[in-house]
């Protein structure tokens, strides 16, 4: 397994903000994580991106722990948090240049990047100036230009336009064929159809995690289920 939780517990003083989480996730795979604001998903996206070590339980990256060994693992690692956090005064290409020396990586490995080939005509224009869909595009760019094993995304797409989530969700699929191991947050139920499994997160406890082929069934083509499906798990 790629990533391995076990008995995942974090606190805030009294306030238990993620409690007992456990789940291994297979290289190559893409996770999609759910519920409603102030569920714990960004919680665990700083726990995994190794910005939060204060936590109880075991995280395992590539077999190795992630509290004894967060420098080595923070090389694998790619995060594109919930808000826009890149340089909006420099340009795509300048932002691009910039992660590229704090990585020390070669600063042309991005023209690999699925999503370069959208966003190569705006590379002397200011990231702020950019679209939602194309300022989200840089963001992935500038998280991947150290070729990390795993690329997280807290709620990458919301407030994006349907067309632009669809052509955001075809260039991930391309990074997950090339052995990526992705971790998406969203709150769009037709984006479940990209996952291979769901978390589902409530109040920071796991309601469930299962394979979206299994939760799907014979609804294929409904994303109205999921819905209903979620809305089940809350009244157990």
């Amino acid at each position: 397994h790629m990533i391995e939780i076990s008995h995942l517990t974090k606190r805030y003083g009294r306030q238990v903000a993620l409690s007992g989480i456990s789940l291994h996730l297979a290289k190559g795979s893409i996770t999609g994580i759910t519920g409603a604001n102030g569920a714990g998903k960004s919680t665990l996206f700083d726990i995994l991106a190794t910005l939060d070590g204060n936590y109880e339980g075991n995280v395992f990256i590539a077999g190795c722990s992630l509290k004894k060994s967060k420098s080595l693992l923070r090389k694998r690692i790619g995060y594109v948090p919930g808000s826009f956090s890149l340089y909006p005064e420099l340009t795509v290409k300048e932002n691009i240049s910039f992660f590229s020396k704090m990585y020390d990586t070669k600063s042309t490995s991005y023209h690999d990047s699925p999503f370069w080939e959208s966003l190569k005509d705006f590379e002397n224009k200011q990231a702020d100036t950019l679209s939602g869909g194309m300022k989200q595009k840089l963001s992935m760019i500038c998280a991947m230009v150290h070729s990390p094993d795993i690329l997280l995304l807290d709620e990458p797409t919301t407030g994006i336009d349907q067309l632009s989530r669809g052509a955001i969700w075809g260039e991930l699929k391309i990074l997950k064929e090339k052995g990526t191991t992705i971790v998406a947050s969203t709150h769009y139920y037709e984006e479940f159809n990209h996952m291979d499994n769901l978390l589902y997160l409530h109040e920071g406890r796991q309601l469930f995690f299962k394979p979206v082929e299994e939760i799907r069934g014979s609804s294929e083509g409904n994303d109205m289920f999921y819905e209903e499906y979620l809305s089940r798990w809350l009244k157990q």
